[in-house]
This record gives C-alpha cells, structure tokens and sequence, in this order.
C-alpha cells in the first residue's frame, strides 16, 4: 500500500490556502476590541476606551499582510524561492503569536497610544483589562506558523511548472496537409512552382513532342 487511508498531502493549494485564510484571519482580529480601558480625559472625567487590536499590537496586522504575501508566493515562485516564502511566514506567524501574549499579559503597556488617542492625555493612569481577542488571535498566528513549516519541509517537492512549458514541445503534430484541402498549402505548391491540383499518386509526366 502506498499509504495510510484517510491521509492527507500537504499539497500546495492546499498549504497555500490555509496560510491565506489564517492570515486574513489574524488580521481581521486586529479591528476588534482587544482591551477594555479607564482613564481620566482633560477635564479629569473619567473615561471608558476600547483599544482594538490595530492599536494595542500594530505589528499583528503588519505581519498578518506579510504572511499574506508569502503565502500567494509560496504558490507562484521557484522552488529556492520557497524557502524564503517558508521562513518569512514562520517568522510572521511567530511574531504576531508574541505580540498578541505580550498585549495580554500587559494590557495597560499595549493600551496606552488607543488610551492617549480617546482622551488627549499623554502618560496618565491607565486601568486595563485584555479581553479574549488577544488570545483568541494565537490560533491564526500558529497557523500561519505552521504554513511556514509545511512550505520548508515540503514545499521542495512541489512541481515547478516546468510540465506546462513542455507540453507544447511534446504535443503531436499531424501529418502535412494536403494542397487540395489547405488553400495556404496550395499557395506554397504555386510559389513553388507546382501544380496544387495534381493528384500526388500520379507521377508527373512531361510533354512529349510528337
């Protein structure tokens, strides 16, 4: 047997599209609220932000674009070119895994530009609460990670398109086409000097002074 029933082949389509979905996936999570902050406002009212993930971890969203781009490259490019797309998507995906458990773990720290935005007050008190968005983004990010390493431990057996580019070389050419039935056949006959309406089972007989 060739293999296990029921086994999947990471396939470059298949690869590809994961890597394509996860990414837009993580950038998606980037414009919805990831921290819930209090502070006070110029007038020292107390104010209620929400901090979208744009704003707590830009970084996410810039490496979520990059890890779009890489998967597209991954299917389009060469296969040393392959390994480039493999390693920029695992960086990408491991990156934006760590700003997104940074901004949990440090709600105030990653809430402060969203915070001085709404409020107009640079360096005040913040009190900050990380929702679920933040955690809830490392599942796309380790799997754009996972792209990267499907890319690199496979990615150099895939087919380079060379198959398509050689097709048309091996492709089967038809017999020559008779003057009678091609009319561009029968111009060449007349450039040459022949006779297109003569049948080619008939040897040709000269003229025979009598």
């Amino acid at each position: 047997m060739s293999g296990a029933p029921g086994r999947t082949r990471l396939t470059r389509p298949l690869v590809v599209l994961v890597g394509l979905a996860a990414s837009l996936a993580l950038a998606g999570t980037t414009a919805l609220e990831w921290i819930r902050a209090t502070a006070a406002g110029l007038t020292g009212t107390v104010i209620d932000v929400s901090v979208t993930g744009q704003e707590a971890a830009p970084g996410v969203l810039a490496l979520a674009l990059v890890g779009a781009a890489a998967s597209v490259a991954s299917a389009l490019s060469s296969r040393w070119l392959r390994w480039v797309t493999g390693s920029v998507l695992l960086a990408a995906g491991a990156g934006a895994a760590v700003l997104a458990l940074g901004t949990s773990l440090d709600p105030e720290a990653a809430s402060r530009a969203g915070v001085a935005r709404a409020t107009g007050v640079l360096g005040g008190e913040v009190h900050a609460t990380a929702g679920s968005w933040p955690l809830l983004a490392l599942v796309p990010a380790v799997l754009v990670a996972a792209t990267g390493v499907a890319v690199l431990a496979v990615g150099g057996r895939w087919s380079s398109g060379s198959r398509y580019r050689s097709a048309a070389v091996k492709a089967p050419t038809g017999p020559a086409a008779l003057p009678q039935e091609d009319p561009a056949a029968a111009w060449d006959a007349l450039t040459r000097g022949e006779d297109p309406t003569a049948d080619d089972d008939e040897p040709s007989r000269p003229d025979v002074a009598e």
